[in-house]
């Protein structure tokens, strides 16, 4: 399986891919690799280091092809990239030598075989990776996207939610570029909820944001955690444990967003513009408030916090959580229809995939 490179949010869209493959090849040689980095190899590797055999990052896709090509053995290419351009280019370079190649692009058009009907992509990226997997191995495949926080971080995570049974809601407001709020928005949205009666924790997240201590004079009642709080356990770890529980999460679009989706946190997302019909969170209860109809500037920043604090508090009126075992999507439609496997028995015989 080949990326261009994984920020944190494109990494954990691809998780279920990486498990469906691992389900439809158990006895396959798996290779994960990218052109660029990937949060795969470090902060997310505890959630893959066992669906994959290898990651190779910085490496050039037909430098991998070429190291994992041995004798006779099958091998398979599934490439994650948008790049119409790359992607003609690898399915030419490929074509003739044997080689299966599943690629991300308009219609699989690139990927048909004899007897194979044409099929739109699923609409948002996460299933559009999981499909490739699917059409490589000719059947559906389970989607599973939940992450599991160790037992640290929830028994950090109970603590830091201090046992009240007030609404808890997770904020934060870290990020890179347009994809966070203000301090201004964080105080004032906090400040409102911590007087209707919720309880409210502020994590920091890696990127820039509100300073920490303005935050705390501005607030005092606010709870504020980052790296330091809780020693030898990682703060997306505690984000994941107190996303089990937490009634909201308040954020904008991006990673964070991403995680607190695979323990199924309602949330509310500030977006900027992204395509959320594409990159959205896995999960059902979100409530997006798009800048660019709530902000006179369609800025996040200068989004108003009473709009913020309106979906808040729709949200948690409904106090609706997805169910933590997701039906498998493809229940309803059995086996793929037409679609052949490598000699009828590519699920078996295939060695490698990268």
């Amino acid at each position: 399986m080949y990326s261009r490179n994984d920020a944190f949010g494109d990494g954990l869209v691809r998780i279920p891919a990486l498990r469906a493959a691992r389900t439809a090849f158990p006895d396959s040689f798996i290779v994960y690799g990218t052109t660029g980095s990937s949060t795969l190899e470090h902060v997310l590797n505890r959630h893959v280091h066992h669906l994959v055999d290898a990651i190779n990052v910085r490496t050039p896709l037909m430098q991998l092809v070429a190291s994992h090509r041995k004798g006779k053995e099958r091998l398979a290419v599934v490439d994650f990239r948008i790049s119409g351009r790359w992607l003609i280019q690898t399915w030419a370079s490929l074509l003739g030598r044997g080689i299966a190649y599943e690629a991300n692009f308009p219609g699989f058009a690139l990927s048909w075989r004899p007897g194979q009907k044409p099929e739109a992509r699923p609409e948002r990226n996460a299933w559009r990776y999981h499909r490739l997997i699917e059409r490589l191995a000719g059947r559906r495949l389970p989607f599973d996207h939940r992450l599991e926080p160790i037992p640290a971080a929830r028994a950090a995570a109970r603590t830091l939610a201090g046992g009240k049974h007030a609404p808890l809601i997770v904020i934060a407001a870290h990020g890179d570029g347009g994809k966070r709020l203000t301090a201004d928005q964080v105080v004032a949205v906090s400040a409102s909820m911590i007087a209707d009666g919720a309880n409210l924790i502020y994590v920091k997240t890696p990127g820039d944001g509100p300073d920490m201590a303005e935050l705390a004079q501005r607030v005092p009642k606010l709870r504020l955690v980052d790296s330091t709080t809780v020693e030898g356990v990682n703060v997306s770890d505690v984000l994941l444990a107190l996303g089990e529980f937490a009634d909201l999460y308040i954020g904008a679009e991006g990673g964070t967003a991403h995680l607190m989706a695979t323990v199924m946190t309602p949330m509310i997302i500030v977006s900027g513009g992204a395509s959320m019909a594409r990159w959205r969170p896995l999960s059902n209860c979100v409530d997006v408030v798009e800048s660019r109809h709530a902000s006179p500037t369609g800025l996040v920043a200068n989004v108003p916090a009473p709009k913020i604090i309106e979906a808040a508090q729709r949200m948690l009126a409904t106090r609706h959580r997805d169910h933590p075992h997701l039906l498998d999507h493809a229940n309803k439609t059995g086996p793929l229809s037409a679609q052949p496997s490598w000699d009828n028995d590519l699920h078996k015989d295939l060695k490698r995939v990268v």
